[in-house]
């Protein structure tokens, strides 16, 4: 039995198996609907839709707010942006691939998700295949090549990429770059010369794809530095083209004002330098961590954001422990050392994001091939003691990537799907219309994070139902207590114990370390002034907020509601100098439903 496992990884048909077994495994993404940013990309090709700073084409969906103080004012003062956002943020990634193919869907079939699905579905596909034929070249007809492809392909961690209809440019900047690394591979060692010319325009693509295309530069230099045998002027000469392309994706991203500023949740790395590397130091293994092993990247999402380097520090013993074994046996090994290079290199811009294992697609490429070069390595070399040591970590290893991971995939395709899908689902089924007088206020007192009540907005614009004329999101509440009052006819007050912002899409928005909120503050925004009343005990955020309204809290133009566990709710405000303590609902269980 063992000898036809191994004869069939090693088999030349082993790419397009491992490529179809990828399909069948993520084949439950086929139901999941539209999720979250689904709804309002969609929205973004509407023939209602316009944008307040002026259309830019199909090709730029993913601009959500450009540098202008205007669009700002506009977008906050009409409550499509939270009231504390920061003057001066910034919002937008320039992936005109990917943006053109969301374009092809919304516009042709917009209500046919399980074929956008299915093209995303598609897309993983061939990265699998190419990838297979990628190790082939790196490790030989061999075991090991098999074996790194099918890992790959049945790594749990790519399940939300696969998901998520937005999220699709990773994968679409993945497949170029793995086409990239296979042009390269074969100009340098076939003197295939066609490559020469390809291999830096599918490094363009994958940018233009998504900024996870960077991540292409950190494969290529590892081949120039383990893998390319030819002399140091040879190998710089031939790398040198594609830093021209990534030149090029830079200059275009710069003239563009594309980026983001303002918020914690997205770090710009040439304009706070010093943040993204000390963001690095603790995101780095956490992302290392969720590639090799355990605990999975996603995990720091529900960690104390104020431990996050106890989390860092439990990754790193992790990876002393993985990559000792891993070293032990692979460390004259030229193709284990470009798999971890390319691996860890590929992973640092994406340390300017909060780590979760959406991002850990294209560094599974060289994951995959690092284990799998492990699993397959002879240790007849090594001692008694190292022998058991290596024999330990790599049944670990085999027990993640072979057994749990394939086990794992489709149910956490699944239920990712069912999961998201059902929590924004519900957000816009119990949000109260708006239909009857015009000129209402929807006053979103409490939410579970701070892009939902946007993406309720963004479904009514898909359906051509009417809005509000303004949006107000108070707090997101995802534990402590939450007590609301009413201070006078026109004020309410929002006290949470645990502090404002701290749900993570909070800080998108504001950074509170660098644009922190005093007491005494006050925030107008449009016919709404928030004052800050007091601050958490660390004084970090803000813990109590007046919010004063230009009309009687009981106008009948304003529609109150707020997020009772699963749902939104209608609330009845109190009376004056009454106050409430009303129910918090955690964000696993307001998403869990």
């Amino acid at each position: 039995m063992l000898a036809r496992v191994k004869g069939w990884l090693a088999h030349r048909r082993a790419p397009i198996v491992v490529a179809l077994l990828a399909i069948v495994l993520v084949l439950p993404t086929l139901g999941a609907g539209p999720i979250m940013d689904d709804h309002t990309h969609r929205m973004a090709y509407h023939p209602t839709f316009t944008r307040p700073a002026g259309p830019r084409g199909d090709w730029d969906v993913f601009t959500f707010l450009e540098e202008d103080p205007a669009a700002l004012r506009y977008l906050r003062d009409h409550g499509m942006w939270p009231w504390w956002t920061v003057d001066g943020s910034r919002l937008a990634f320039l992936r005109p691939l990917a943006s053109l193919w969301h374009a092809l869907d919304y516009r042709v079939w917009p209500n046919a998700h399980w074929l956008m699905h299915a093209e995303s579905i598609l897309a993983f596909a061939a990265t699998v295949f190419f990838a297979a034929h990628l190790y082939r070249r790196l490790l030989g007809a061999t075991v090991a090549a098999g074996l790194a492809a099918l890992i790959f392909a049945v790594d749990d961690a790519h399940a939300m990429v696969i998901t998520w209809i937005a999220n699709r440019h990773a994968i679409l900047s993945t497949l170029f770059a793995v086409i990239a690394l296979i042009a390269h591979d074969r100009a340098r060692r076939d003197g295939w010369k066609p490559g020469r010319f390809l291999a830096p325009l599918a490094v363009l693509a994958a940018m233009f794809s998504g900024e996870s295309g960077i991540g292409a530069l950190a494969y290529l230099f590892a081949y120039a530095l383990f893998l390319d045998r030819a002399s140091l002027r040879s190998r710089a000469a031939a790398f040198l083209p594609h830093v021209g392309a990534a030149l090029v994706w830079f200059a275009a991203y710069k003239i563009g004002r594309y980026g983001a500023a303002g918020g914690a949740f997205y770090i710009d790395p040439l304009r706070q330098t010093g943040a993204f590397l000390q963001a690095m130091t603790t995101r780095l293994p956490v992302l290392l961590a969720g590639q090799m092993a355990a605990p999975p990247a996603d995990v720091w999402m529900l960690w104390p954001p104020n431990e996050t380097r106890r989390l860092a520090s439990i990754c790193l013993l992790v990876l002393l422990v993985v990559g000792g074994g891993i070293f032990a046996v692979l460390r004259r090994d030229r193709n284990a050392a470009f798999f971890a290079m390319g691996m860890t290199l590929s992973l640092v811009p994406t340390c300017a994001v909060w780590p979760s294992d959406r991002l850990l697609l294209f560094a599974g490429i060289g994951g995959s091939g690092l284990v799998a070069s492990m699993l397959v390595a002879s240790r007849e070399h090594l001692g008694r003691a190292a022998r058991v040591y290596v024999g330990a970590v790599a049944a670990v290893l085999v027990l993640f990537h072979l057994v749990i991971a394939p086990l794992l995939l489709p149910l956490r395709a699944w239920s990712t799907g069912a999961m998201l899908h059902g929590f924004t689902e519900r957000a816009i089924t119990s949000m109260p219309r708006m239909d009857g007088a015009a000129g209402r206020t929807l006053v979103v007192v409490a939410a579970p994070d701070s892009v939902i009540s946007n993406v309720v907005l963004a479904s009514w614009i898909n359906e051509n139902a009417p809005l509000p004329a303004e949006l107000r999101v108070l707090a997101t509440a995802v534990g402590g207590t939450l007590k609301v009052g009413r201070v006078d006819d026109r004020t309410l007050s929002v006290t949470l114990s645990d502090g404002y912002f701290r749900d993570p899409t909070a800080t998108v928005f504001r950074d509170p370390e660098r644009f922190p909120l005093r007491a005494g503050d006050r925030v107008p925004v449009g016919a709404m002034e928030a004052e800050i009343v007091s601050v958490t005990e660390d004084g970090t955020v803000p813990s109590r907020i007046d919010f004063h309204f230009d009309k009687s809290l009981d106008d009948p133009s304003m529609v109150w509601v707020v997020w009772e566990k699963t749902r939104y709710v209608p609330l009845v405000v109190p009376k004056v100098g009454e106050t409430r303590e009303l129910p918090v609902a955690s964000y696993q269980t307001a998403i869990g439903g």
